[in-house]
């Protein structure tokens, strides 16, 4: 046990670390561990807190540093907007909400006045500001759009860049089926369509490292399948894990008689995994579809410069002007032409007249920032069923929450503002504004979000899969495959009484089903020898160690470079360009991967599909024999110094380490590498808790501080390798002490 020194709380607390580095407090009331939790913030993210806040509000160029990526990036969330509305919604919130949020701020405010400027505020010149109810509700909307809407909203946009490919269309509609659901493509009007350019790798990685909940697992056991007859979850975050400090900072607050214990994000006083006396719960992304493209005809004229068409009629814009600060060098100003129906993407007074994306997000509505709420109300529930019924009304992100309670029920429950669309479309691909029955018509109602209360199979699993209601309302537009739900929920259906070395065991479980599933489609069209024998007497797993992993992984390469690398298609450098973010790429590879298993198609009409696979099998002649962890291996390094010799020197990066897994196994490790980075994607965070007891096993990518000097840096990352967990405890500091002694 070791104590921690808060010089400069004005609020009375006790808070000490155990063995792990893991901070705990003890306070008399709920408000005051709020204000401890803000303080132990500060004292150990600072930094984290502080450039996270300058990123979303689009000043990291003026602030931090004057580089390309964040001028990019402070273009995007000043057209963004998320700054926008903060003030309207703090005042909307319920006084009970804004006192536990000032608690939170004046610890945070008086943690950074014993933490002081650290090392990279000092290298970049940075002073930080007071934190406030607007930096929490700047910093939720930044998971909730940075993380999450911005996914969404780049995959719809690659479809309409696939489409102006000039594909052959009957190709395109096959390749995009089921996803269409029955909606016909506009070719003609996507074609004409002037789109803005793409971010920028560097920038699109940035965004990638901020706060998400892109992909996740989470599942509970009810006391009939536990082994100890209570009921059991799990749940494990899923995103980029190899900048360090690591994206959540686990703490155990205790007040009176109650706890809550699991991962909070550094800025927001959430608890995004977590149990307390009654409940346990953890979330997945939905992946639900809250932002739209909209076409909008643009003509010069009006008091803006530009008007938008309604029918025939013509509008003017409303146009809001940005100044961006850069720290070196002049300012720029940034035109942004908005309407009702959204913000424009492009810039006509670069490309003239013609049609424009527009992008709506219901994020940006009135009352969306009521979400806070529901984080901090959720910890006060007793029952599964209570939790469920406070975070189905939550606003935004749209998530899957999955619940587990001490009296045995388990429960899952989306949530998210949906929009309802207008003129029977999906919501996937752009459609003409100028037809208000294409228009937003309100939103979807919040009791029609699907829900499961103690189902007869005794387990819940949510992995990011399709969870749209039979029969409507379509939510999901972009539906992962069930490659991990599947695994999840057949181990589970296997297992007897289930245990938490199961539960763990299937944490870091790397058996694919898409290699389950892929494997004996290739296999008949493979030559007979040692490639065909050794997939068929693969396992699936993608362990360190897996030899026959790197071989299915090139031969799944090069039979999508087959395919659909040729002139016709989609093209041998764009389907490269996909093939090497496998798992950052998954909205076309999900639909690959379902075509494949199609015994007709248009994609081999000119050459049949087993000659496609056989000469792409035959390309595996001079493939080396190596084991996945030299394959899929990284390095942890400092978010700050990542690319800077200081972070060489000083010893910020670490040694080379195998990710186990892929994008479709449980254990989701996968991973990207360019000429100057390298991003993950694996779990963030594993937290299990049996609810007859008043514990949590975890474990992190990381340490509690964001310092490379501090002893708690890195304390969890050995762990976090070898699949060991920790216990965390809700005991008080009286009975800590005497355990020690």
């Amino acid at each position: 046990m070791e104590s921690i020194s808060t010089k400069h709380a004005r609020r009375r607390f006790r808070a000490w670390r155990d063995e792990a580095g893991v901070p705990h407090v003890e306070a008399d009331s709920w408000l005051e561990a709020l204000y401890a939790l803000g303080y132990l913030h500060a004292l150990d993210r600072p930094t984290q807190m502080v450039f996270g806040r300058v990123v979303a509000s689009g000043t990291a160029a003026q602030r931090i540093a004057d580089t390309s990526q964040l001028r990019e990036t402070d273009r995007f969330f000043r057209k963004a907007g998320l700054y926008r509305h903060l003030d309207r919604e703090v005042q909307l919130l319920g006084d009970q909400v804004f006192r536990q949020l000032t608690s939170y701020c004046e610890g945070v405010n008086d943690g950074m006045r014993q933490a002081g400027r650290s090392l990279p505020m000092w290298a970049t010149g940075f002073r930080p500001g007071p934190w406030n109810q607007q930096s929490v509700m700047l910093m939720g909307n930044l998971l909730s759009f940075g993380g999450l809407a911005v996914g969404q909203q780049q995959n719809e946009r690659l479809l309409v860049e696939l489409i102006q490919l000039g594909i052959d269309r009957r190709r395109v509609e096959e390749l995009l089926t089921p996803m269409l659901d029955g909606e016909t493509i506009d070719f003609d009007l996507i074609a004409q369509l002037k789109i803005s350019s793409q971010l920028s790798d560097k920038a699109l990685e940035l965004i990638a490292d901020l706060p998400s909940l892109s992909s996740s697992n989470a599942w509970a056991v009810s006391p009939g399948r536990s082994a100890t007859g209570n009921a059991l979850l799990a749940s494990d975050p899923h995103l980029e894990v190899n900048r360090l400090p690591a994206i959540w900072y686990e703490a155990v607050l205790r007040w009176g008689d109650d706890y809550v214990m699991g991962a909070t994000l550094p800025g927001c006083p959430l608890f995004a995994v977590a149990r307390t006396r009654h409940i346990a719960w953890g979330v997945t992304f939905m992946k639900g579809d809250t932002s739209d493209y909209f076409v909008e005809d643009c003509q010069p004229g009006g008091q803006s410069g530009w008007q938008y068409r309604r029918q025939d009629a013509w509008h003017d814009f409303s146009v809001r002007e940005e100044t961006i600060e850069h720290k070196n060098g002049q300012p720029e100003t940034l035109r942004i032409y908005e309407n009702p129906q959204g913000t424009l993407d492009g810039d006509p007074d670069i490309h003239g007249a013609g049609y424009y994306l527009s992008v709506a997000w219901t994020g940006t509505g009135e009352g969306s920032g009521r979400a806070l709420g529901t984080w901090l109300d959720v910890i006060a529930a007793r029952s599964a069923r209570e939790g469920m019924d406070i975070v189905r009304h939550c606003p935004q992100p749209s998530l899957v929450w999955t619940f587990a309670d001490c009296a045995g029920h388990i429960g899952l429950q989306a949530c998210g503002w949906f929009p309802q669309r207008g003129g029977g479309h999906s919501g996937l691909l752009p459609i003409p504004a100028w037809d208000p029955r294409n228009h937003w018509q309100g939103r979807i109602a919040q009791e029609q979000l699907p829900r499961i209360y103690d189902p007869p199979e005794g387990f819940i699993v949510s992995a990011n899969d399709n969870i749209n209601p039979p029969g409507g309302p379509r939510l999901i537009t972009l539906a992962l495959p069930d490659y991990r739900k599947r695994r999840i929920s057949n181990r589970l259906a296997e297992l007897g009484p289930v245990t938490l070395p199961d539960m763990q065991a299937l944490q870091y479980d790397v058996v694919s089903m898409q290699a389950a599933d892929l494997v004996p489609i290739f296999l008949p069209h493979l030559p007979d020898g040692e490639h065909r024998d050794r997939l068929a007497a693969w396992d699936w797993s993608y362990c360190p160690e897996s030899c026959d992993a790197s071989l299915f992984q090139q031969l799944y390469r090069n039979v999508l470079l087959e395919i659909f690398g040729h002139e016709q298609g989609i093209g041998w450098r764009r389907m490269l360009y996909l093939c090497t973010r496998v798992g950052f790429s998954t909205m076309i590879l999900t639909c690959i991967d379902r075509l494949l298993q199609q015994e007709h198609s248009a994609w081999w009409q000119q050459r049949g599909k087993a000659e496609l696979i056989r000469q792409a099998a035959e390309s595996l002649a001079d493939f080396p024999d190596r084991p996945w962890s030299e394959v899929n291996s990284f390095h942890f390094v400092n978010r700050f110094f990542e690319n800077q010799r200081v972070g060489h020197v000083l010893g910020f990066h670490s040694a080379k380490m195998p990710m186990r897994g892929c994008h479709a196994t449980p254990f989701q490790g996968h991973l990207l590498q360019t000429a100057t980075r390298e991003s993950s994607f694996a779990p963030s965070y594993h937290f299990v808790a049996d609810l007859g007891t008043d514990e949590a096993w975890t474990n992190l990518p990381g340490g509690p501080s964001e310092s490379r000097f501090s002893k708690h840096y890195r304390t969890d990352i050995e762990r976090w390798a070898s699949g060991e967990y920790k216990r965390l405890t809700s005991k008080p500091l009286t009975d800590t002490a005497a355990e020690e002694s």
